[in-house]
């Protein structure tokens, strides 16, 4: 096996080991910021144009899509040159489709929205690192 690669687990997933997250304060604390700020919009935009009035899933369907307009501008334009490209628009993408689709399933107000956006993007983040660090982890177990 060739070194800076390795298999993940028992499927055989090649994943190279010598790219990793980045661990420093400011860029978690960025990333945080980043992932809560576009799930609130995407919540907050959702539920102002949708409201719940169209039902569930045409309106996770149209949250979604609110989501990822709402995050390409604001991870790309905004965010991804100070944070860094792939560390901001993957788990950007996530959480503002996801707070999307929570804005359009319900009809959300005041600070409902806020709360259903910090928390969108804290758990998008949680699992992102702790995914992260179990890939990363087991390659560092088989060196």
């Amino acid at each position: 096996m060739q070194k800076g690669i390795n298999f993940y687990g028992n499927i055989g997933l090649i994943v190279p080991t010598d790219r990793h997250m980045e661990k420093r304060l400011y860029f978690i604390i960025g990333d945080l910021f980043a992932n809560t700020f576009v799930a609130t919009v995407a919540v907050a935009l959702t539920a102002w144009l949708i409201g719940g009035s169209w039902g569930m899933v045409p309106g996770m369907l149209a949250g979604m899509i609110i989501g990822m307009l709402i995050t390409l501008p604001l991870a790309l334009g905004l965010l991804s040159p100070i944070l860094g490209i792939m560390e901001v628009l993957s788990p950007c993408m996530i959480s503002g489709m996801l707070g999307g689709m929570w804005g359009g399933m319900w009809p959300l107000a005041g600070s409902a929205v806020f709360s259903w956006g910090i928390g969108t993007g804290l758990i998008v983040m949680a699992t992102i690192y702790l995914l992260n660090a179990r890939m990363t982890g087991i390659q560092k177990a088989t060196h």
